[in-house]
C-alpha cells in the first residue's frame, strides 16, 4: 500500500540535523503497518514470539495487541481511553508505504480500541478513520535517516516540564468554579472535568479541598505578607496536600470541632516559620494532638521540636508493631501450632522465648 501525497502541501521538519519534507494528512488505521524494529516494543514482540513459538509474521494483529496491552509499562489501556475521548493528538510519522517510524504506542492503542469494539459488535470508532500522520516519502530516507527520526522523536531529551501538583490543582479548581458559575451542578462539573482532563471526582475533591486549605493559609497573612505566603504555598503545596489527606481523610480524621482548628493553626504557623523539614513530618505533627505530652511539647515550641515528636511517635509505632507480632504469634500458638511439625531449632527458640518472658515477669522457669 502506498500513501498518495499528491495535493498535500509539504512542510519542512528538522530531524536530528536532517531536514526532510513531511506531508501532514489524516489516514485510517488500516493504512498503517507497525514497525517491527521499533525499540519501544521490540523486546515485547520477542517475548510474544517466544511465548507463542511463532514468528511475528504468523501472529495476528489482535494477538499482538492483546499481549502488549497486558504489559503494564506500556500503559496502552490508559492511552486508548484518552484517544477514545480526544483522538490522537500527536501525529504518527510514517513512510509512503505505510511503515510506521514513530508512534507504535499510539498505533497499538488504536488497535486495542478497534479490536475491543469489534468484540462487542460495535461500529468502528470514528477516531480510527482520521489518525493524524506526517508522511515521509520512501525515497527521501535511508536506514541512517530512519534512526535519526526515531532518535528525535524518542531518544533526544524533550525538556518538557510536566505540570506540578499545585498547577494541576489550580487548573482543575478554576475549571470547576467556571462550570459552577456557568450554571452547572457540581455533578455536571465533575463530569466535565473528567471529560476534559481525565480526573475523577475523588481526585477533584482532593484538589479543591487542598486549594481551600491554601486559601485559608494565605488569608491569615497581613497584607504585606500575602505574596510571601503565596510563595510558601507554591513551594510547599505537597505539605498542604499531605495535611488534607492525613487530617481530613483516612481512617482516623481529626475531630472538626476540637482537634482540627488547633492543629490547622499550628500547621499554618509551622509552614510560615519553616519548621517542617520534609513532608513526612506532617503526619506526626497531626498525630501529636492526640497525646497530651507530644502536643504540649510541639505547641509550646511553636513546632520547633518536631524532630523529637517525630522520633517519639515512630518509637510508639514500633512498639505497637511489636505488640501486634506478639499477639499474632500467640494466636498461632493457641490455634494452629502443631508440635509434631516443630524442628529442634523451633523448640530451642520457644524455650528461649519462655525464659525471656519469665525474666520479664519476674518468675522462674519450670
Amino acid at each position: 500500500m502506498n500513501l498518495d501525497t499528491k495535493g498535500i502541501k509539504p512542510e519542512e521538519r528538522l530531524f536530528h540535523n536532517v531536514r526532510l519534507k513531511v506531508y501532514p494528512t489524516m489516514v485510517g488505521l488500516a493504512e498503517i503497518t507497525f514497525w517491527r524494529e521499533n525499540y519501544r516494543t521490540a523486546l515485547h514482540i520477542e517475548l510474544l514470539e517466544a511465548e507463542k513459538r511463532k514468528p511475528i509474521s504468523q501472529l495476528t494483529l489482535s494477538e499482538i495487541t492483546d499481549f502488549l496491552v497486558e504489559r503494564p509499562e506500556l500503559r496502552l489501556a490508559e492511552l486508548a481511553s484518552s484517544i477514545e475521548k480526544n483522538g490522537v493528538k500527536v501525529p504518527l510519522i510514517i513512510l509512503t508505504n505505510g511503515t510506521l517510524l514513530d508512534g507504535n504506542r499510539r498505533y497499538f492503542a488504536c488497535s486495542y480500541i478497534y479490536h475491543k469494539s469489534a468484540r462487542k459488535n460495535l461500529p468502528r470508532p470514528e477516531v480510527l478513520d482520521r489518525i493524524p500522520v506526517l508522511v515521509i516519502k520512501d525515497t527521501d530516507v535511508d536506514e541512517t535517516t530512519k534512526r535519526k527520526i526515531l532518535a528525535e522523536a524518542n531518544f533526544v531529551e524533550e525538556y518538557k516540564v510536566p505540570w506540578s501538583l499545585d498547577v494541576k490543582a489550580k487548573v482543575v479548581g478554576d475549571f470547576y468554579r467556571s462550570c459552577i458559575a456557568a450554571g452547572s451542578t457540581p455533578e455536571q462539573a465533575y463530569e466535565a472535568i473528567e471529560d476534559v482532563y481525565g480526573v475523577k471526582k475523588v481526585d477533584v475533591d482532593a484538589y479543591l479541598e487542598t486549594m481551600d486549605l491554601t486559601d485559608q493559609f494565605i488569608a491569615t497573612a497581613q497584607a504585606p505578607k500575602k505574596n510571601k505566603f503565596r510563595e510558601f504555598v507554591q513551594a510547599k503545596f505537597v505539605y498542604f496536600w499531605e495535611f488534607r489527606n492525613k487530617a481530613l481523610k483516612g481512617p482516623r480524621p481529626l475531630d472538626e470541632k476540637f482537634e482540627l482548628p488547633k492543629v490547622k493553626k499550628l500547621f499554618f504557623e509551622m509552614i510560615e516559620l519553616e519548621r517542617l523539614k520534609n513532608m513526612k513530618q506532617v503526619e506526626p505533627m497531626i498525630q501529636s494532638v492526640r497525646d497530651k505530652d507530644t502536643w504540649e511539647m510541639l505547641y509550646k515550641s511553636r513546632g520547633a521540636k518536631i524532630d523529637m515528636v517525630e522520633a517519639i511517635i515512630k518509637e510508639r509505632k514500633a512498639i505497637r508493631s511489636a505488640e501486634d507480632k506478639v499477639r499474632n504469634f500467640l494466636t498461632w500458638l493457641q490455634t494452629k501450632a502443631d508440635p509434631a511439625t516443630f524442628t529442634k531449632g523451633t523448640f530451642k527458640l520457644i524455650e528461649k522465648l519462655a525464659t525471656e518472658c519469665s525474666r520479664l515477669l519476674g518468675r522462674t522457669t519450670v
